[in-house]
Protein backbone atom coordinates (compact mmCIF):
# COMPACT_ATOMS: atom_id res chain seq x y z
CA UNK A 1 0.00 0.00 0.00
CA UNK A 2 1.37 3.57 -1.11
CA UNK A 3 1.86 6.08 1.84
CA UNK A 4 0.94 9.08 -0.09
CA UNK A 5 1.58 12.67 1.47
CA UNK A 6 -1.18 15.23 0.79
CA UNK A 7 -2.03 18.88 0.82
CA UNK A 8 -5.97 20.30 1.11
CA UNK A 9 -6.16 23.27 -1.60
CA UNK A 10 -9.16 24.23 0.36
CA UNK A 11 -7.55 24.35 4.30
CA UNK A 12 -4.02 24.01 3.43
CA UNK A 13 -3.86 20.77 5.87
CA UNK A 14 -0.90 18.24 4.84
CA UNK A 15 -1.66 14.75 5.93
CA UNK A 16 -0.47 11.14 5.29
CA UNK A 17 -2.92 8.65 3.48
CA UNK A 18 -2.80 5.24 2.56
CA UNK A 19 -3.81 4.36 -0.70
CA UNK A 20 -4.96 1.37 -2.07
CA UNK A 21 -5.91 1.58 -5.99
CA UNK A 22 -9.42 0.21 -5.07
CA UNK A 23 -9.84 2.84 -2.80
CA UNK A 24 -11.85 5.81 -3.62
CA UNK A 25 -9.29 9.56 -3.44
CA UNK A 26 -8.69 10.19 0.22
CA UNK A 27 -10.72 12.78 1.88
CA UNK A 28 -9.05 15.91 3.78
CA UNK A 29 -9.23 14.60 7.31
CA UNK A 30 -10.26 18.50 8.27
CA UNK A 31 -12.19 19.94 6.31
CA UNK A 32 -13.52 17.03 4.17
CA UNK A 33 -12.83 18.09 0.66
CA UNK A 34 -11.10 15.89 -2.19
CA UNK A 35 -9.35 19.00 -3.73
CA UNK A 36 -6.15 17.76 -2.81
CA UNK A 37 -2.27 17.76 -4.08
CA UNK A 38 -0.53 14.82 -3.85
CA UNK A 39 2.98 16.20 -2.34
CA UNK A 40 6.28 14.37 -3.20
CA UNK A 41 7.54 12.02 -0.47
CA UNK A 42 10.19 9.34 0.78
CA UNK A 43 9.59 6.02 -0.51
CA UNK A 44 6.76 4.66 1.01
CA UNK A 45 7.68 5.07 4.59
CA UNK A 46 5.21 5.81 7.89
CA UNK A 47 5.30 8.64 9.59
CA UNK A 48 7.10 6.45 12.63
CA UNK A 49 9.95 5.22 10.28
CA UNK A 50 10.99 8.60 8.80
CA UNK A 51 10.52 10.13 11.99
CA UNK A 52 12.50 7.61 13.71
CA UNK A 53 15.56 8.02 10.62
CA UNK A 54 15.36 11.09 11.14
CA UNK A 55 16.27 11.45 14.89
CA UNK A 56 18.66 8.72 13.92
CA UNK A 57 20.50 11.25 11.68
CA UNK A 58 20.23 13.61 14.74
CA UNK A 59 22.19 11.66 17.01
CA UNK A 60 24.62 10.61 14.56
CA UNK A 61 25.26 14.42 13.79
CA UNK A 62 25.63 15.26 17.38
CA UNK A 63 27.39 12.13 18.84
CA UNK A 64 31.14 13.60 18.23
CA UNK A 65 30.12 17.27 19.36
CA UNK A 66 28.96 14.96 22.38
CA UNK A 67 31.51 12.92 23.23
CA UNK A 68 33.75 15.70 22.71
CA UNK A 69 32.03 17.51 25.33
CA UNK A 70 32.11 14.50 27.95
CA UNK A 71 35.92 14.08 27.11
CA UNK A 72 36.01 17.76 28.22
CA UNK A 73 33.83 17.34 31.24
CA UNK A 74 36.53 14.25 32.37
CA UNK A 75 39.66 16.51 31.61
CA UNK A 76 38.32 19.31 33.96
CA UNK A 77 36.98 17.00 36.26
CA UNK A 78 40.61 15.39 36.51
CA UNK A 79 42.71 18.33 36.66
CA UNK A 80 40.36 19.89 39.41
CA UNK A 81 41.19 16.13 41.85
CA UNK A 82 44.68 16.26 40.98
CA UNK A 83 45.16 19.53 41.74
CA UNK A 84 43.45 19.27 45.23
CA UNK A 85 45.01 15.79 45.68
CA UNK A 86 48.59 17.86 45.56
CA UNK A 87 47.22 20.61 48.14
Amino acid sequence: MPLYDYECRACQHRFEALVRTTDPPPACPTCRSQDLERLPSAASMSSDERTRTLVSKERKARLPKHQGEQREEFQKTLKEHLEHEGH
